[in-house]
């Protein structure tokens, strides 16, 4: 597609967030400023007229839940009355993009479940507890304080049942979930299945901000023969395209592919506060241009 008229438009007309074509400025070339940086940020949405709720980066709390007065001794956490419903409310956080990450420790005396969570306040975060079974019946107690993080990080849970081929991939389960974001004009929204098979599933989709669908994309993390990842992506009406690893970490991943047209570079970065960097670089036009995508996590539904 190098030099094409069909990949002059596209170039035009779309962008790539991680060889995701996104319209960014719909039937306008993104136009590079004097270091050559074309941005599509802009003021954080609110909710956008297609009703699509996004996240806010709101402060983070650590929530302690020990054993209370009502917990059964002897008795697995699994088996105690509410269990099922615990689990649930844990399960509506998450999807709701408000837990952050969750562990179990032992500070030598007793078991303690430990989660960080996005919320307005602290009377917010009790208030999504307030319904749960197990800390209203006392079988745990609930403790909510500040969490203020002072090093950046990721915690990924051990791949205790991965296949030997989704090992590879593990490091990049950050990256799973649905993620949300928008410039004003058009929406973008991408969602990522967990490593599974020696593959990590994804899709993308674009519309302008009343909903009309712009293009969509089928896209996948796969390992190539020497084992590093390798990005492909199928997008709406164009032939399918690859872009090799060249550097990732716990937190973030650069794909390259010298040879296209329009990006040669993608970056996807989990920033410290929760949000989504994705960013497409190369040359446009002869010069260097650099397009960047902020998103945050959103409901899957």
């Amino acid at each position: 597609m190098k030099n094409s008229q069909k990949a002059r438009r596209m170039a035009m007309a779309a962008v790539i967030v991680g060889v995701v074509f996104v319209p960014a400025v719909y039937g306008q070339a993104p136009v590079p400023d004097k270091a050559g940086t074309a941005s599509s940020a802009a003021p954080a949405a609110t909710r956008p007229s297609s009703g699509e709720v996004v996240i806010p980066a709101l402060p983070l709390f650590i929530v302690q839940l020990t054993a209370g007065p009502a917990w059964t001794k002897g008795q697995p956490a699994d088996t105690q009355a509410g269990y099922a419903e615990h689990s649930k409310n844990l399960a509506r956080l998450r999807g709701d993009g408000l837990l952050v990450m969750g562990a179990r420790y032992k500070d030598g005396t007793t078991d303690k479940d430990m989660i960080i969570v996005r919320a307005a306040s602290r009377d917010a975060v009790i208030a999504e507890f307030a319904g749960d079974p197990m800390v209203k019946d006392k079988k745990f107690n609930l403790d909510v304080a500040d969490f203020q993080p002072v090093y950046d990080g990721f915690v990924a849970r051990p791949e205790r049942t991965a296949a030997a081929t989704d090992a590879p991939l593990a490091s990049l389960n950050w990256l799973a979930g649905c993620w949300f974001g928008s410039n004003g004009r058009t929406q973008f929204r991408e969602q990522w299945m967990r490593a599974a098979g020696g593959v990590m599933l994804g899709m993308g989709h674009t519309t302008t901000m009343v909903g009309k669908m712009l293009s969509f994309e089928a896209m996948r993390i796969e390992l190539d023969a020497t084992g590093i990842p390798v990005f492909v992506a199928k997008p709406s009406d164009q032939t399918e395209a690859s872009f090799k690893s060249v550097k990732y970490d716990a937190t973030s991943i650069f794909f390259e592919n010298p040879t296209h047209d329009f990006p040669q570079r993608i970056k996807y970065q989990l920033k410290a506060d929760g949000t989504l960097d994705a960013r497409i670089e190369g040359v446009l036009k002869g010069r260097e241009a650099r397009i960047e995508f902020p998103m945050r996590r959103a409901s899957c539904e």
